[in-house]
């Protein structure tokens, strides 16, 4: 059985070939001055910072209601303190 050294590109063309491509992709792949990769950076992340402002507002508002339905709790507690017979419940949530 003989091998056929004739067939094909040959050894040499896929070496140069693969240097190249290494080559290529080591240039596109190296790391880019600090300015260039802080101004990447701060683009990719500005979605996630408005989001985040977003959900940041929800919350604000959240925090808010459940401390104006504390406060109401609290003063239906005040007013029917000593009225143990009261049918309605100071722990029920307000309704809107």
């Amino acid at each position: 059985m003989a091998h056929d050294h004739q067939s094909g590109p040959g050894f040499g063309a896929g070496l140069i070939l693969g240097s190249l491509i290494g080559v290529l992709a080591g240039v596109l792949m190296a790391p880019k001055p600090g300015e260039e990769t802080r101004a990447q950076v701060m683009e990719k992340t500005a979605g996630l910072r408005e989001r985040a402002e977003e959900l940041a507002g929800e919350a604000r508002g959240l925090i808010r209601e459940a401390v104006e339905e504390g406060k109401a709790v609290a003063s239906r507690i005040k007013n029917n303190q000593g009225d143990y017979e009261s049918e309605t419940n100071p722990f029920e949530p307000v309704e809107r």
